[in-house]
């Protein structure tokens, strides 16, 4: 049996804050906030999303190294596939 224990030696609570504009919250939340469900039992993180009346939020993921790079990369890839569908939906549309 593997034990619990990460390269760096201690498995610690880690939390990291990101900064966000309210359009790319509002990609991770998805209808009904199914997206970001999704991303918290995926990655096994917690994912905070500040409420907001301003233009940023603040997206927070807490949870051990490995669950926070997982969530991290799943913010990330969402973005990506955000702009791949709006650089294709811009072209679709000019045409």
């Amino acid at each position: 049996m593997e034990s619990k224990v990460s390269e760096g030696g201690l498995n610690v609570t880690l939390t990291i804050r990101l900064l966000m504009h309210g359009k790319e919250v509002g990609s991770i939340i998805g209808k009904k906030g199914e997206t970001v469900k999704k991303m918290r039992e995926e990655s096994g993180a917690r994912i905070n999303i500040s409420e907001g009346n301003c233009p940023e939020r603040i997206v927070t993921i807490t949870g051990p190294t490995d669950a926070i790079f997982k969530a991290f990369a799943m913010i990330a890839y969402k973005f990506e596939e955000d702009i791949i569908n709006s650089m294709s939906n811009s072209t679709a549309t000019s045409k």
